[in-house]
């Protein structure tokens, strides 16, 4: 039985069948339980995570309201509830439709094709380095309106929340450089960004925010900054995860992955295998607005509950053989995006970009030989920081 009180391994890729075989205990005994490291209530199977994430009304987005001193609340979509967050949602979706992305799709291959153009010269690449880490960064930045020569601020954020390990959560140092690359941050919205987009309103997210009402008023300064950087930091770091993932996932699987490259209309299920296999994010929280009874125990009001997206993507009560990757998996109801209200709002783009990425390798690469990785430790992202191939050209 999972011991409630003992912690699971680390909540990362490269936790391997000690984490699986952790979680498919923690499943079948303690599937739902109060970890006191966390001081917080633990979901794992997969039926449980689905109403967690889906009843919104039960289990609020609003974790600000017992952890204040852990984020940004005004403007930030994914502390929200109705019908705010729906007001919300509904402005800056207008960048995540589909006429939209058809349009971005030239764009995206555009900055594909510039990023293997500057290692064309090597034998061997770094998949994080050379692609995944640039390619989503400077995809969000395009959609939201930051210029190239601005870029530099988003990649010291990103780099100062991919410094977050498993061992230094509260680690002084780390908290304060996170602090400082988040206020340059915002500070560049504030004082250049936004109101260079207010008296010029352009195509882009920015623009939109900037210029847009809610419930017959603009939305304040506040409000459209904390929402970019949402925007900027979950529009990069997750779908860098999802690249990342997915050329090592299909690296482990080269049968399935010579399937693929003979048969591209096989890209859209590899993707979504590669979500329910590694998803981007472990997990996804929420608090509970009054006690509420959870796989045969209650959990009181006010208190944080994390759901395992990890654990509810390998659920063997919702898949057959769930350590199997298969591409041609179906039905896939992975909840990699999470579901309900708070879907992912990015989570096409995520797929799209993941789709050229692919495309572009096997187009460019007859050959690819892993050589070489390494796990980024962390509790709240999945992603290799460096992956490395030897490549061949046709």
């Amino acid at each position: 039985m999972a011991d409630p009180s003992a912690a699971p391994p680390p909540f990362f890729a490269d936790g391997g069948p000690a984490l699986y075989a952790w979680m498919r205990n923690a499943r079948d005994n303690t599937p739902v339980m109060f970890d006191e490291a966390s001081q917080s209530w633990k979901v794992y199977r997969y039926e449980d995570v689905h109403r967690v994430l889906s009843d919104w009304q039960v289990f609020s987005n609003d974790m600000c309201r017992i952890m204040p001193e852990h984020g940004f609340t005004r403007g930030n979509l994914s502390t929200m509830d109705p019908p705010e967050h729906k007001q919300l949602r509904g402005i800056v979706a207008q960048g995540f439709t589909p006429r939209t992305l058809a349009e971005l799709a030239p764009r995206i291959e555009r900055i594909v094709k510039e990023l293997l153009d500057a290692v064309e010269d090597r034998t061997e690449i770094d998949i994080t380095r050379d692609l995944s880490y640039q390619l989503p960064l400077n995809v969000i930045a395009e959609l939201i309106g930051v210029p190239r020569e601005d870029r530099a601020v988003l990649r010291r954020t990103a780099d100062a929340q991919l410094a977050l390990t498993c061992e230094n959560p509260a680690d002084g140092d780390f908290v304060v450089a996170v602090q400082k690359a988040m206020g340059e941050l915002q500070d560049y919205l504030r004082q250049d960004l936004v109101p260079a987009r207010r008296q010029d309103p352009r195509d882009d997210l920015v623009s939109k925010l900037a210029t847009a009402t809610l419930e017959d008023r603009s939305l304040d300064e506040e409000e459209v900054v904390n929402f970019t950087v949402l925007l900027l930091l979950a529009g990069h770091l997750t779908t860098m995860s999802l690249l990342g993932n997915m050329m090592l996932t299909l690296s482990e699987h080269p049968d399935q992955f010579a399937e693929v490259r003979a048969d591209r209309d096989l890209v859209p299920g590899a993707i979504e295998e590669v979500l329910r296999y590694r998803p981007p994010v472990p997990e996804g929280g929420r608090v509970t607005n009054a006690d509420v009874e959870l796989g045969g125990v209650v959990i009181p009001a006010d208190r944080m509950v994390l759901t395992s997206l990890i654990s509810a993507n390998r659920d063997e009560r919702k898949y057959p053989d769930p350590d199997r990757f298969d591409i041609h998996r179906l039905p896939n109801p992975q909840l990699a995006f999470t579901t309900g209200i708070h879907y992912c709002l990015g989570a096409h783009l995520a797929r799209l970009e993941a789709k050229i990425a692919l495309n572009a390798v096997l187009d460019r690469y007859s050959d690819l030989t892993f050589t070489g990785m390494q796990w980024y430790e962390s509790y709240s992202l999945c992603n290799p920081r460096r992956l490395t191939f030897e490549v061949r050209r046709p």
